[in-house]
C-alpha cells in the first residue's frame, strides 16, 4: 500500500491525545464515608473492574478512529503494477471535438465532459512530465510538447470543430509529435464517443507497449434527419426556365418521419416548400421545382428543422444563370449565313464572326464556344491558343472545308488525342441514327417517332484513329457525323459535313439544328454546387481577363481569407486547405469586386450517430494487447475510473467508513454500558 499524500501521516501524533486523557483523567477518585461498608465491598470491586474495562474499550476505539481518519487523509492506494510511477513521462491526450460530441449529458455536453476528464488526467501528473494535446483540427500549436500549466490552459481554448479523423490519421499525427520528446515512458489517452463511422478499431495498432487508455464517453442513441445532398436534372439555367432540383434527405433514426417540412431559399427568398415522409434508417429523394427569375450567381439554401443535432439541417449551394452565351466564329472567306441565323438571331447568344487572318485572341478567351467554320489550315499559333482554350474548359466546333489542309489539321487533332480527318467521300449518305440519350438531344424532343425523315449528305469526311467519345449523330454506314470528345476540361465537337449546300441538306434539318443549338446553351462552365469542408480542398472558378498579379480573396461576413491560387488562363484554381471551418456561402473577390460565390457544407459523416454496444466493446478489447484498457461507465464517475487506472486501487473511502464505525461504537459504549450493568444486577 502506498500514499498519495504521505505528509498527512504526521497526524498519527493525535493518538497521544486520548491516551493522555485516559491516564490523567480517570485516576482521580472521590472518598465516601460509610458507617459499615461490609455490604458494599463486593459491589465496589465489580464496579471498579467494569469501569476499567469500559475506559480501555473507549480508548481503543478512539485510537483506531483517529488512526483511520489520518490514514484516509493520506489517500492510501494499492499501486497499479502496469504503470511506471517514475517521473518524467510523456502524456499524450486526444480529445474528440467533432460534431457528435455536442450530445447532451447530465453535466453539459460530451465535449465539456471530455475537457473535464482531460484536465483530471493532467492533474494526476507532475510538473516534470511533458504533455501532447491534440484534437481533430491538427493545428500547428498541437504539434509541440507542453508543460502542465500550458496543457491546462490549452484545453480551455478548444471548441467543437467540423473536422473528424480516422484512427490512422490520429495515430500518425500523435507519433510524429511524441517522437520529439527524449522521455521514454509514454501514456496515451483517447477521449471520444467512438462513433463507428469514424473509429474502425481494426486500424487501431500501437507500435509500443506503453499504457493506452480508451476513455469512452457514453452517448445516447438519438434520431437525426439530415439533408444529404442535392443536384439539378439539367446543368443549363436560363431566366424564366423552370428548374428541377432533386434533394436527398436521410433519416438515421429508428422511427418513421411523417411530413417533414423542407424549404428552398434562393437569394434569401423562399422559392419552394414541400413535406416528405421518410422511413426509419433510410433515405428519400424528392424534387423541388421553381421558376428561375434572375441572372448571375444564385445563392441557395435547403433547410429543415430537426433537433438536437442541427449542424446538418442546412445545405448551401450556388449556381450560375447566364443571360447570354458568348459564341465566336472564325471563318475562311465569308461569314456563314446559317450560323448567323442559328446564333446571331437568338437573344440568348452573343454572336461574333471574325476572319481567320484577323483573329482577336482576347475575344476567344471570353467566349464559351468557338466555331472553326471551313478554315483551310490551322496555324501553330491558333493551334496553341485552341489547345489552351480547351484545357481551360472551352467548347470548340470544327466544320470542315472540302479543300482543307489535312496535314495541318491532323497535326493539331493528333496533339489533343482525338480522331483525325481522313478521306472526303463524294457519295450520298443518309443519316442513320441519332443518340437520343445524348445531353445535346435529351430534353429537347418530347416525342420521337421511329419513322423520322432523316436528311442526307452529298459528301462527307471519314475519320481515322477513332477514339472513345460521345456519338451525337451517325450515318447509315455507322460512320460518325457529329461527335463530342473531352479535351482537358473542354469539349471538341467534330462534324463530318460543313454547313453549306455543297454538303447536302443536313445543316438545314432540325435534327442537326437541335444539337448545334444545345451545344451553345450547355457550353457555359458550371462550377460545383457546393464543397464539403475537410473533403474538398480546391475549386476552379472562371476568371476571364485576370492578370497574374491579381489576388483572389474569399470572404464571409467580416472574415476574409487569401487562398492559394493558380492562374490557368480563363480560370483560376483556388485551394482552401483547412482555412474554411464554417459552413455557408462565401464571396470570391478580385480587386475588391465580387466575381462569384461558392458554398461550403459540413461533412455528413458525423450525422449517423452509431455507437459500439457493450458486447462490441468487449470484442474490441479481446483483440487488443494487455496494455490497452477501455474505460466507460454510466453509473460512476469516469474521472474516478481514470485516476483508479492510473494510480491503482484507492482505499481512503474504506478508512473513512472504519473511522465512522469506531466513533459510533464509542458513543454506544458510553451511553449504553451503565444501563447494561444495571439490568444485569437486577437479574442477579
Amino acid at each position: 500500500m502506498q500514499f498519495t499524500q504521505p505528509l498527512f501521516l504526521i497526524g498519527y501524533a493525535a493518538i497521544l491525545i486520548p491516551i493522555l486523557i485516559h491516564l490523567f483523567n480517570f485516576r482521580k477518585y472521590k472518598t465516601y464515608y460509610f458507617s459499615n461498608v461490609k455490604m458494599l465491598q463486593d459491589i465496589a470491586q465489580k464496579t471498579k473492574r467494569e469501569s476499567q474495562l469500559k475506559h480501555l474499550i473507549v480508548l481503543l476505539l478512539r485510537i483506531l478512529g483517529i488512526a483511520a481518519l489520518v490514514t484516509a487523509f493520506a489517500q492510501p492506494f494499492i499501486p497499479n503494477k502496469k504503470f511506471n510511477t517514475q517521473k518524467g513521462n510523456v502524456v499524450s491526450i486526444y480529445v474528440d471535438n467533432s460534431f457528435s460530441m455536442e450530445g447532451n449529458t447530465s453535466d453539459g455536453t460530451l465535449f465539456s465532459d471530455a475537457i473535464t476528464n482531460a484536465k483530471e488526467i493532467i492533474n494526476n501528473f507532475s510538473y516534470e512530465d511533458e504533455f501532447v494535446l491534440f484534437n481533430n483540427d491538427f493545428a500547428g500549436q498541437q504539434s509541440r510538447l507542453l508543460n502542465k500549466d500550458e496543457a491546462l490552459q490549452t484545453l480551455d481554448e478548444w471548441e467543437i470543430s467540423p473536422n473528424s479523423k480516422t484512427w490512422n490519421e490520429i495515430l500518425s499525427f500523435e507519433k510524429n509529435v511524441c517522437s520529439r520528446s527524449l522521455k521514454s515512458n509514454t501514456l496515451h489517452y483517447y477521449l471520444s464517443d467512438f462513433q463507428k463511422n469514424n473509429f474502425d478499431f481494426s486500424q487501431f495498432k500501437h507500435a509500443d507497449s506503453n499504457l493506452v487508455f480508451l476513455v469512452n464517453l457514453p452517448a445516447k442513441q438519438i434520431n437525426n434527419a439530415v439533408i444529404d445532398s442535392c443536384w439539378f436534372l439539367t446543368p443549363v439555367f436560363r431566366t424564366g426556365q423552370e428548374a428541377t432540383l432533386t434533394v436527398r434527405v436521410h433519416n438515421f433514426g429508428d422511427e418513421d418521419i411523417i411530413k417533414l417540412p423542407v424549404k428552398l431559399y434562393i437569394n434569401d427568398a423562399q422559392k419552394a416548400l414541400t413535406a416528405v415522409d421518410i422511413k426509419a434508417n433510410s433515405s428519400a429523394d424528392f424534387q423541388m421545382k421553381y421558376q428561375i427569375s434572375g441572372t448571375g450567381t444564385q445563392l441557395a439554401k435547403i433547410e429543415i428543422e430537426d433537433t438536437p443535432i442541427t449542424f446538418d439541417d442546412q445545405l448551401y449551394f450556388t449556381y450560375q444563370v447566364s443571360s447570354t452565351t458568348n459564341i465566336s466564329t472564325i471563318y475562311e472567306k465569308t461569314p456563314n449565313r446559317f450560323l448567323d441565323a442559328l446564333y446571331g438571331k437568338d437573344s440568348i447568344f452573343s454572336y461574333n464572326a471574325m476572319a481567320v487572318h484577323a483573329i482577336d485572341y482576347g475575344r476567344i478567351k471570353q467566349s464559351e464556344v468557338v466555331i472553326l467554320d471551313e478554315v483551310v489550315s490551322i496555324t501553330s499559333g491558333l493551334a496553341d491558343e485552341l489547345d489552351q482554350y480547351l484545357s481551360n474548359g472551352g467548347t470548340v466546333i470544327v466544320l470542315p472545308n472540302a479543300e482543307m489542309s489535312a496535314a495541318s489539321w491532323n497535326s493539331f487533332l493528333n496533339k489533343i488525342h482525338v480522331p483525325q480527318f481522313g478521306e472526303l467521300v463524294n457519295k450520298e449518305m443518309k443519316v442513320g441514327s441519332i443518340n437520343r440519350e445524348s445531353a445535346y438531344y435529351k430534353g429537347s424532343m418530347e416525342k420521337v417517332s421511329d419513322n423520322l425523315d432523316f436528311p442526307s449528305a452529298k459528301k462527307y469526311f471519314q475519320f481515322t484513329q477513332l477514339s472513345a467519345g460521345e456519338s451525337i449523330m451517325t450515318f447509315d454506314n455507322r460512320q460518325p457525323l457529329l461527335s463530342a470528345y473531352n479535351v482537358g476540361k473542354g469539349k471538341l465537337i467534330l462534324s463530318a459535313v460543313a454547313m453549306n449546300d455543297d454538303f447536302g441538306n443536313i445543316h438545314k434539318h432540325a435534327l442537326f439544328f437541335i444539337p448545334m443549338h444545345n451545344i451553345g446553351i450547355r457550353s457555359i462552365m458550371q462550377q460545383k454546387l457546393y464543397n464539403i469542408i475537410g473533403v474538398d480542398h480546391y475549386q476552379s472558378i472562371r476568371t476571364m481577363g485576370q492578370s497574374n498579379d491579381d489576388v483572389i480573396k474569399i470572404q464571409n461576413g467580416q472574415t476574409t481569407y487569401i487562398p492559394e491560387q493558380r492562374n490557368m488562363g480563363n480560370e483560376t484554381v483556388i485551394y482552401f486547405h483547412d482555412q474554411i471551418t464554417q459552413d455557408g456561402i462565401y464571396d470570391v473577390l478580385n480587386n475588391g469586386t465580387t466575381i462569384t460565390s461558392i458554398a461550403f457544407n459540413y461533412d455528413r459523416k458525423e450525422s449517423q450517430l452509431n455507437y459500439y454496444s457493450e458486447d462490441e466493446q468487449k470484442d474490441i478489447m479481446v483483440q487488443q494487447p494487455k496494455n490497452v484498457e477501455w474505460i466507460t461507465s454510466e453509473s460512476k464517475d469516469i474521472t474516478h475510473a481514470i485516476s483508479e487506472r492510473l494510480n491503482g486501487k484507492f482505499l481512503w473511502q474504506y478508512f473513512i467508513l472504519f473511522a465512522l464505525v469506531c466513533f459510533l461504537a464509542e458513543i454506544l459504549v458510553l451511553r449504553l454500558w451503565g444501563k447494561f450493568s444495571i439490568k444485569k444486577e437486577n437479574k442477579a
